[in-house]
C-alpha cells in the first residue's frame, strides 16, 4: 500500500518540476530577449550620436555620415561585401539637413526600419519595429 502512494508522489514531482521549469524558462528567455532589445537600442543611439556630432563639424557630406553610422569610418571598407554595424544597411540609416545656411541649420540623422531578431519565436512575430532612432543637432561647420 505505501509503495503504490510512494509511486503516485513521484509522478506528481515529476510533473509539477515539469511545469515550474517551462514557467521559469520562458521567464528567463523573456528577460534575455527584453535585455537584448534594450542594448541593441541602446547601441543604435550611441552610434548615431557619434556619427552626428562627427557631421556637424564638419562639411556636409551625407554619404560620410551614412557610412559613420554603418562603419564607423567616414568611407566604406573596401573588399566583399562589407559588414556593417549590427546588420544595418544604407537603406536603413537617413541623413539629412535642414534650413542650410540659416540660423536654424540642423542635421538629422535617423536609424529606420531595423529588424531586432531574438531569442525567443514567440516575441519575434509580436514585435515589429516601428520606432526610429532619430537624432538631431545644429549644423556647426561655417566654412
Amino acid at each position: 500500500m505505501t509503495q503504490t502512494k510512494n509511486k503516485k508522489r513521484r509522478g506528481q514531482a515529476l510533473v509539477e518540476s515539469a511545469l515550474v521549469m517551462l514557467v521559469f524558462l520562458a521567464t528567463i528567455i523573456g528577460i534575455m530577449d527584453f535585455a537584448q532589445i534594450l542594448f541593441v537600442h541602446q547601441s543604435l543611439v550611441e552610434r548615431v550620436r557619434s556619427s552626428i556630432r562627427w557631421g556637424a563639424v564638419r562639411s556636409f557630406d551625407a554619404p560620410s555620415i551614412q557610412n559613420m553610422v554603418l562603419y564607423n569610418n567616414n568611407t566604406a571598407p573596401q573588399g566583399v561585401s562589407p559588414a556593417a554595424f549590427l546588420g544595418l544597411t544604407a537603406a536603413n540609416v537617413q541623413v539629412a539637413r535642414a534650413d542650410a545656411d540659416t540660423e536654424m541649420d540642423r542635421l538629422t540623422v535617423s536609424i529606420v526600419n531595423y529588424d531586432y531578431h531574438f531569442f525567443s519565436p514567440w516575441i519575434s512575430h509580436a514585435f515589429q519595429n516601428n520606432l526610429a532612432v532619430v537624432e538631431s543637432l545644429p549644423f556647426e561647420y561655417k566654412p
